[in-house]
């Protein structure tokens, strides 16, 4: 029934109900008494089903926690593997780093030396030692050498072993 005065707009009075639900639930006697009825048997097999089922369930959480905590390992080893590779490539940089400039040193030292070689000249130095050193220059003295070898040769001769059972029973007795 619509109130006395006219609502404008969109009142929540203007859409309240006019009637009040229901909230309470009527109990039935048939569900009480079907409840009554169940047996001390059918109440130990639910009972036995519903601890399955929990068993069950706590059988499904293990295994999914053991997953889970496995796919978690894989991916810190797998982590681990990737850090260590890096590492071992920024010590490889290092030392490719490192070889660079011992070569570019090396590539100096040589260069230096070879000019200190061009500006040596060897018959003043010769002349130098002769004169005022009083070094003298060696003469080759020859050696003579037997022309055999001094290395000592064994002769060993080893005997194929073609004898038969009997001849090997024959030289046996012979021997003795």
């Amino acid at each position: 029934m619509p109130r006395a005065s006219y609502q404008y707009g969109t009142s929540p009075r203007k859409y309240e109900p006019e009637y009040a639900p229901r909230t309470t639930k009527k109990v039935t006697t048939r569900n009480m008494n079907s409840k009554k009825l169940e047996s001390k048997s059918d109440v130990k097999k639910r009972i036995e089903k519903q601890k399955y089922k929990k068993a069950q369930e706590r059988k499904n959480k293990a295994i999914q926690l053991i997953v889970v905590i496995a796919i978690f390992g894989m991916l810190l080893a797998l982590s681990y593997r990737e850090i260590a590779i890096m590492e071992m490539f920024n010590q490889k940089k290092e030392l490719e780093n490192q070889l660079a400039t011992i070569q570019k040193e090396n590539g100096q030292v040589e260069k230096s030396i070879k000019e200190e070689e061009n500006k040596l000249n060897w018959n003043e130095i010769k002349k130098t030692a002769s004169e005022q050193l009083g070094m003298q220059a060696k003469t080759a003295t020859p050696v003579d050498l037997e022309k055999s070898d001094n290395v000592e040769t064994t002769n060993k001769l080893i005997k194929e072993d073609e004898t038969s059972l009997i001849e090997k029973i024959i030289e046996y007795f012979i021997k003795k």
